[in-house]
């Protein structure tokens, strides 16, 4: 065994920071805000899981956004806190739903309804391409997918574009792209504008 020595720490007063979230502009590439599976493991809920339990957990782990699976782990489709609304559940119970048995494969939104990102054109765009493509879309997340592994490769998300241009969000409340372009073009001076 390696006998592993400390020092002092006397000389130093700086601190490392995430490359990926220094001097991110509209022109930087869209990758600096990608949160990618390969280096990130993606957070994921079984379909049947209580949603009483769903929301807990969310709330506990500060995600919007989780990745649905089934029993033999296959991408179901996601859910989000947004699709756990009160109304939402009272259209469940009124269409004959128990409120003990509503679980997250009542509320996801499934494979079919979702749109996705190539990442091969991910990797082509800066931030500003996401934020035009998200906001016209009116989504807060986007899922990635690797159309030559055949895999969902990971996503992007309205938290981490704006956390990466250093817009101030109010945390309560998950930012839309429309909120993120709002704040980016109405700071004129600190962010080029595209035509």
């Amino acid at each position: 065994m390696k006998n592993i020595a400390l020092y002092e720490l006397n000389q130093l007063d700086e601190l490392a920071w995430p490359e990926t979230y220094q001097g991110i502009t509209l022109d930087s590439p869209a990758m600096s805000v990608f949160t990618d599976f390969k280096k990130s493991k993606p957070i994921v809920i079984q379909a049947d899981t209580p949603i009483t339990e769903v929301e807990q957990r969310m709330i506990e782990e500060k995600v919007r956004l989780k990745i649905v699976l089934d029993s033999a782990h296959k991408f179901l489709g996601v859910i989000s806190l947004d699709d756990l609304n009160d109304q939402e559940k009272i259209k469940r119970i009124a269409s004959g739903i128990e409120r003990a048995d509503l679980c997250v494969r009542h509320f996801m939104r499934t494979k079919e309804d979702l749109k996705v990102i190539l990442f091969r054109e991910l990797k082509r765009s800066s931030i500003g391409d996401v934020v035009e493509m998200l906001k016209a879309n009116g989504l807060q997340h986007c899922l990635v997918v690797d159309s030559q592994e055949h895999q969902i490769r990971g996503i992007v998300s309205a938290s981490d574009l704006a956390r990466g241009l250093g817009i101030a969000m109010n945390l309560s409340v998950s930012p839309t792209f429309f909120d993120i372009f709002n704040e980016v073009y109405s700071e004129a001076p600190l962010f080029k504008a595209y035509g």
